[in-house]
């Protein structure tokens, strides 16, 4: 999978996310429920994005990748705004690209990790491709 494709996917996740936090806050189900139901809509928000990203792009998408960019958005951008933020209204939208760029953020070092792997793997004997030595 390309760096493009990683940030990509990525933004995307983390826009999933976000849309999916704005409708569980929405529908206050983590408002008169026990401790449990809300931990399984949390755990739920955070897992549809991955597994729908891959049923949609199976050979594009690495689950290695996205469930912990899952669980950093998580934690990071989507509770800490959700958990600080206003009654609900249209300024909740904002969580939307919040999101989106901390998806791509917890996605760089998976980016990283690409282009490392790319530049430096081993050439064999028939490969035309250039390695730094050359």
């Amino acid at each position: 999978m390309g760096w493009k494709n990683i940030l990509l996917f990525g933004s995307v996740n983390g826009g999933l996310m976000a849309i999916l936090m704005i409708l569980n806050v929405i529908s206050s189900v983590t408002d008169d429920v026990d401790f449990a139901l809300a931990m399984l809509s949390f755990l739920a928000v955070i897992l549809i994005p991955p597994l729908s990203l891959k049923r949609a792009k199976p050979n594009e998408v690495s689950l290695v990748h996205l469930i912990p960019v899952s669980f950093l958005t998580f934690i990071i951008p989507v509770f800490g705004a959700v958990f600080g933020g206003p009654d609900m209204g249209p300024e909740w939208l904002v969580l939307i690209p919040i999101a989106a760029v901390g998806g791509a953020f917890w996605s760089l070092p998976f980016v990283g990790w690409s282009i490392y792997k790319g530049r430096y793997q081993d050439v064999g004997p028939g490969d035309k491709r250039m390695t730094e030595s050359e």
